[in-house]
């Protein structure tokens, strides 16, 4: 196998490189041949056996050998216990006495191994000779590359319900890859030319914000949505549904409200609209956007439009039924569906070297509320809030400067979650569309998605009260279109 330096591009399989070592050949004498294997050779211990060690050691010495002596590490004793004839077959004999039996032959040139095992075989004092296997890992086929790899197998997101959403699933369902419906991304930055996003994602409208936080972030969401099947990266769990994006800063100021508008201007009914932000409320913890009127205004607009918002909970563990949010938008339904994140099946902390908790133990329950999301009646449905395979960052492919090729297999909070109740948004309008000729209400969508999900999960300090809702569960939404 190439070094990792010399490695040439694409994908190599794995031939294991042979190590320096000679060929030999195993013997096994028969039981009743009365030759003995000693440290120096075979020998014949009677008179009834001295024509039998003859022959073979004449044979043997037609070549230049490097040793001949016991296969196995026996006892002296045990080798010697040869000499006695033994008629009963092989499978009814000790395990030393057998293994005291078998020659190794290694000769100097590797390539007289298979001549020795040839002649050694015809002989009426051996039961069998063969030149001794190379064995190589008990591998199934793989291989190493110097391009990207591909990281569907940690996409437990999409995997079958309780763990996952079964998007994987529901993809039979004709329609239910997204197909025919368009997610608009309302957020900071992106990178669009990620090798394994579609081409051609429209920008709608707004501007972005410098930063490489912004544009792993945004890639990241996109990814879990749109990545694209194929030999390398990931599959976003709404592969077929069109991509476009809006920045959250217009006309040079923050104005989600603004983003909001502007991109339902440019959709059409049944298609989505996904809100990645948060910002600080009046506890000085992150909130939901929709506690400000003037967004809570325009999502509402949005779906009356037939645009479904998804939009994220936010990370700021805070409880929107509390008496400080009052009168807000956190107490009172937008039509948007509002998600909380959630405890994977993968529940535990990968933090090596630092980070909450410790490097290595349990996060908590898996679908119960994960420790930052926030919570609260207008919380309609969870995904996870950990560990998800998506584009950006690099954690999961490093070494390379190359911003196309980056991967994370830790992406998380209320932005990780939202992607993936996303992408099950688009799924289901796309199978409506083929199967009725027509999209879902938003109002009919969020009905179906908390009507059917696998249902929230109490843990330790995280009691059912503190509501995220269920995990989306694809292929029964499915059923009820």
């Amino acid at each position: 196998m190439a070094s990792r330096n010399t490695r040439t591009p694409g994908f190599q399989l794995g031939e294991f490189h042979a190590p320096d070592v000679p060929d030999y050949v195993v013997a096994e004498l028969r039981y009743d041949s009365g030759l003995v294997v000693t440290r120096g050779g075979i020998a014949a211990p009677s008179a009834a056996s001295e024509a039998r060690g003859r022959g073979l050691n004449e044979t043997l010495a037609a070549f230049d050998l490097e040793r001949v002596g016991p296969h196995f590490e026996l006892p002296q004793r045990v080798l010697a216990t040869r000499s006695r004839a033994v008629t009963r077959s092989r499978e009814r004999v000790s395990a030393g006495y057998a293994q005291s039996g078998f020659v190794q032959v290694v000769p100097k040139r590797g390539k007289d191994a298979k001549a020795i095992a040839s002649k050694l075989a015809r002989s009426g004092a051996v039961w069998s000779a063969h030149v001794a296997p190379r064995p190589v890992p008990a591998a199934a086929p793989g291989g190493a590359s110097n391009l990207s790899r591909n990281f569907e197998p940690a996409q437990g997101y999409l995997h079958s319900p309780p763990d996952g959403i079964g998007a994987m699933a529901g993809w039979a369902t004709a329609g239910a890859t997204g197909k025919g419906v368009t997610i608009c991304d309302i957020e900071g930055n992106w990178n669009l030319t990620h090798e394994d996003l579609p081409a051609g994602i429209a920008s709608l409208g707004g501007s972005v914000i410098a930063g490489q936080d912004w544009i792993d972030h945004g890639t990241a969401v996109l990814g879990e949505m749109v990545s694209q099947r194929g030999p390398i990266g990931t599959v976003g769990a709404a592969r077929d549904a069109g991509a476009a994006v809006h920045g959250c800063i217009v006309a040079g100021v923050f104005n989600t409200a603004a983003a909001i508008t502007s991109a339902a201007a440019r959709l059409k009914s049944g298609d989505v609209i996904l809100i990645e932000l948060q910002a600080t409320g009046p506890n000085n913890a992150y909130v939901a956007m929709q506690y400000w009127p003037d967004v809570f205004s325009a999502i509402k607009a949005a779906t009356d439009q037939g645009i479904t918002v998804v939009e994220a909970a936010g990370n700021g563990n805070q409880d929107f039924d509390l008496p400080v949010y009052a009168g807000s938008g956190l107490q009172k339904a937008s039509g948007a569906i509002v998600v909380g994140a959630g405890i994977p099946p993968t529940n535990w902390y990968d933090f090596h070297g630092g980070g909450p908790g410790t490097a290595y133990s349990q996060i908590g329950v898996p679908r119960s509320r994960i420790w930052f999301s926030n919570y609260g009646k207008i919380v309609d449905v969870q995904a996870w809030g950990w560990h998800v395979a998506t584009l950006g960052y690099g954690d999961a492919q490093g070494g390379t400067t190359d911003q196309n090729r980056w991967y994370t297999l830790r992406f998380s909070g209320t932005s990780s979650a939202s992607p993936i109740v996303t992408a099950a948004v688009a799924c289901l309008q796309g199978a409506a569309k083929v199967k009725t000729g027509s999209a879902l209400t938003p109002a009919k969508v969020r009905s179906i998605l908390m009507n059917t999900g696998s249902p929230q999960v109490a843990g330790p300090g995280v009691p059912l009260s503190q509501r995220i809702g269920p995990q989306p569960n694809l292929p029964a939404a499915l059923k009820l279109i």
